[in-house]
């Protein structure tokens, strides 16, 4: 999916941020796609996107300072008619305070979902490293006792009654035969 052309475009930081400033709530959507695409870029998308909020306000910024140390807002050009623009005062301010809203709150989200996944993930490396141990236990266990019933196996043989003739299954030395219940020795027993 990475590799498409088209959804590179959509989960591109400018086609993003145009998004965000006529369609807010698709903007949110391809970041969410963004997030889904570079599963590693979670962070700084959102650090980026407060950054590029943080840069619409420089203009205030720097009135604010000019103000503070009490210097003609003349001598900067351009920033007067910057700051007497209603394009600047209504549309990027409320576009800017947006954006670092989104950015926070995606810098939040990501950092939180990260931390649980981390936490999450390493749960279930340990259920599946004890479940590992367990089943290597198992099949441990179950290794011996076909071991012993494989020995047994191989000292198991038929033995014919001398009393009444019957034939018995012995895996031991002696036994009791299964008709008259007299003792038995099967001959065969390797032990």
């Amino acid at each position: 999916m990475k590799n498409n052309l088209l959804f590179k475009i959509l989960a591109s930081l400018p086609v993003i941020l145009l998004t965000l400033y006529f369609i807010p709530f698709l903007g949110v959507i391809l970041i969410l796609f963004r997030f889904f695409i570079y599963s590693n870029k979670k962070i700084s998308t959102s650090i980026f996107i407060t950054l590029i909020g943080i840069l619409i306000l420089i203009p205030k910024i720097i009135n604010f300072i000019l103000d503070i140390f009490k210097i003609d807002i003349n001598k900067v050009p351009y920033l007067q008619d910057a700051l007497n623009s209603n394009l600047y005062n209504i549309d990027f301010i409320n576009y800017s305070k947006s954006l670092i809203c989104i950015g926070i709150i995606f810098l939040i989200i990501s950092f939180i979902l990260t931390t649980l996944f981390n936490k999450l993930n390493s749960n279930i490396l340990n259920y599946i490293s004890k479940q590992e141990k367990r089943d290597a236990e198992i099949s441990r266990e179950n290794d011996m006792k076909i071991k012993i019933k494989q020995e047994k196996a191989k000292n198991t043989s038929y033995v014919k009654c001398p009393y009444c003739g019957s034939d018995n299954l012995l895996g031991e030395k002696f036994g009791i035969c299964e008709y008259c219940r007299r003792k038995i020795e099967n001959r065969n027993y390797k032990g």
